[in-house]
């Protein structure tokens, strides 16, 4: 009976084994030295306040789910799959390769044990050669990609070719390899070896002997290319099997809704601080820096950026890259004496930016852009006092009366008359109602506001609000580079609310909801924090509120980027229209984590927009589905909506409305 297995080594004997123990030394002192490197070069960069052993489980799940198993990779198919097949493919093939070196160089060598035979061999066979074949459809339709097909937002450099085809030529010598050792002597059960036995067929009617220096010829060759292409990880795109999972693993928690996504970091040791902001690439944190080192440039980012789609000077993908190009240079002895700003990166490129935050969800390795927009920002408008006209009269108004439109403070109470709204300072209340500047003074929104604060009362909640003693919650300052104002603003709301005793509070702008519940934790204030389409949901839910369905026609939702992408709030704005409306309801083409920006966020709507308007390409999607009422739950959003269907011309089939005027109607 022929026994079911291989000989390890065979026809290349302890030669081959010896010379490749040389080739793994030489690797493996080359991955140290480049990795060595690698590290210095990240260390430029200032200490980062991360605590990577905090939560370590979740940020080992998060790289489980999205490193090894690709969820977030997989979000688009065709190269999620295309990389899925690479990943696995050579994974599978690492395993099997340690198994043959377990067996060669320890278990047969100290014991005489050999495990890769009978039932065994024949699945470890056949698993190996699916890899192999995974591995090389994986490299064959990233060529097809990138090389034919040519999306836009690939661009294509010369290593990206020499990776391409080295490994593919590994991949293929490796086949050839097996199918040499199988030809040689054809043994039926090596049919298991599906690829390897077809490959075989090759070297038919060769003598053994000739099949023998082929056989051999490959494996050496096969064997040096291989090790290579390890040593040139270091060298090469293929960094980012180390740098893009590690990134994962890094940010992971942060990195998802319930962590500190939407939060910008505050300027550490701001009393004392002798510049603010960053104009310099070692001004960032090494963890800034590692972001930059762990892009693929798959752009996946710039394709959902509203600020590249609408012609903007932004690429989330170039930002990133411009800013990896001035780290490479600066650590190769090239200093910029000039600093990033209007060299690297342009102000205007700054200014684009709305803060969606689409770039940093929908990257496939977490990589956030605007942590690094806004360092550069607050150099501007702090340590240089140089900032857009329209965000100086920003500044000044919430200077002069803490709001971004300079009205007195008194106009904050004008929504209110005819409704029964208590003062949250005289009364105690259960919840406080933070209705924000623009739910306070835009006449537009001034109709939400009076709206929740109608459903408020009709589910009996104990509310009030804080009427003219309410300031902006600071978002519009901090996201404009303006810590120093943002500061002043959010210290002093946070002291009275403490002072009040308020401990939980409902928003209709998802903008405060970020704030008050993400940033002020950093200053003390630790709040229960609701924005409106979850409290509505909650007392839909509780049957404190019964909601009759009113909205007829066609019924679109755009989810606003600081209640959806940001705090991760999509279902329940949902399940209060279904109880709402009785007309029908469809998606727009994007939504969820893949929404598009209304183009209001960053501090954007308070600037003017050059080249395209982003909202015009929101609406044009609702136009698309021929939606007649766009509802959205953040007062920007509303305002945006609505400037863009006059601008195109739609008031008469389309309107927008806010969530909470959408329940009113149901009443």
């Amino acid at each position: 009976m022929v026994d079911v297995g291989r000989e390890i080594m065979w026809n290349v004997g302890h030669a081959g084994q010896y010379v490749s123990y040389a080739f793994l030394v030489i690797t493996a002192i080359i991955l140290i030295m480049g990795l060595k490197k690698r590290y210095a070069m990240w260390k430029i960069g200032k200490p980062s306040p991360m605590q990577f052993t905090k939560r370590l489980g979740e940020r080992i799940g998060y790289f489980v789910a999205n490193g090894i198993f690709h969820k977030s990779i997989l979000r688009e198919a065709f190269p999620g799959w295309m990389h899925f097949f690479i990943f696995w493919g050579f994974l599978i093939l690492t395993v099997g390769t340690a198994l043959v070196a377990i067996q060669a160089d320890f278990t047969d060598l100290l014991f005489k044990v050999q495990f890769l035979k009978g039932g065994f061999y024949l699945i470890f066979s056949f698993f190996l050669d699916l890899a192999g074949l995974m591995a090389i459809i994986g490299i064959l339709m990233a060529m097809y990609r990138r090389y034919v097909t040519k999306p836009t937002r690939l661009d294509n450099k010369p290593d990206d070719a020499i990776v391409l085809v080295w490994i593919l030529v590994v991949l293929v010598t490796g086949f050839l390899v097996e199918g040499a050792r199988i030809a040689h002597s054809m043994p039926d059960y090596e049919k298991w070896s599906f690829v390897g036995y077809v490959t075989a067929y090759m070297f038919a009617g060769m003598p053994k002997e000739s099949i023998e220096v082929m056989h051999k010829v490959f494996w050496y060759f096969h064997m040096v290319i291989s090790f290579g292409l390890l040593a040139y990880i270091v060298h090469s795109r293929l960094l980012h099997i180390i740098t893009s999972s590690l990134n994962m693993m890094f940010r992971g928690v942060e990195d998802v809704p319930e962590g500190a996504r939407g939060a910008v970091a505050p300027i550490e040791d701001f009393e004392n601080a002798e510049e603010f902001g960053i104009n310099s690439i070692d001004g960032f944190t090494w963890r800034q820096i590692f972001d930059l080192d762990a892009c693929t440039r798959c752009g996946r980012c710039q394709d959902l950026c509203p600020a590249y789609n609408t012609e903007k000077p932004l690429s989330p993908k170039q930002f990133i890259q411009d800013l990896k190009g001035e780290w490479e240079r600066h650590c190769s002895g090239t200093k910029n004496e000039d600093g990033i700003i209007d060299t690297t990166i342009l102000e205007e490129t700054l200014w684009s930016c709305t803060a969606c935050m689409a770039c940093q969800v929908n990257c496939p390795v977490s990589i956030p852009t605007f942590d690094k927009n806004i360092e550069m920002r607050r150099y501007l408008t702090l340590t240089l006092s140089k900032t857009t006209s329209e965000t100086k009269l920003l500044f000044k108004n919430l200077q002069k009366n803490n709001n971004p439109y300079g009205m007195g403070k008194k106009e904050r109470l004008g929504w209110t008359e005819g409704l029964d709204i208590r003062n949250a300072a005289e009364q105690e209340v259960d919840y406080l109602y933070w209705v924000g500047c623009v739910a306070s003074l835009d006449d537009r929104n001034r109709k939400v506001a009076r709206a929740f604060a109608t459903i408020l009362n009709q589910a009996g909640v104990n509310f009030g609000i804080l009427g003219t003693d309410e300031m902006c919650c600071g978002d519009p300052s901090r996201r404009c580079g303006n810590e120093e104002q943002y500061l002043g603003t959010a210290q002093g709301n946070v002291e009275l609310l403490n002072e009040m005793g308020i401990k939980k509070i409902i928003t209709t702008c998802p903008h405060c909801y970020t704030t008050i519940k993400k940033e002020y934790a950093q200053l003390g204030g630790n709040f229960e924090v609701y924005h409106q389409a979850e409290f509505i949901n909650k007392l839909i839910n509780e049957g404190k509120l019964k909601v009759n369905p009113a909205l007829e026609g066609k019924v679109t939702l755009h989810d606003p980027c600081y209640l959806g992408r940001v705090n991760g709030i999509f279902d329940q704005p949902r399940n209060v229209l279904s109880k709402a409306t009785k007309g029908t309801y469809e998606e727009m083409g994007r939504n969820h984590n893949q929404s598009f920006c209304c183009g209001g966020g960053g501090g954007r709507i308070w600037m003017e927009e050059h080249h395209k308007r982003i909202n015009h390409a929101r609406i044009d999607e609702a136009i698309a589905i021929e939606a007649n009422t766009v509802v959205t739950a953040c007062p920007y959003c509303l305002i945006m909506m609505e400037d863009a269907i006059k601008d195109k011309e739609k008031i008469e089939t389309m309107k927008a409305l806010d969530l909470s005027e959408i329940v009113v109607k149901g009443l």
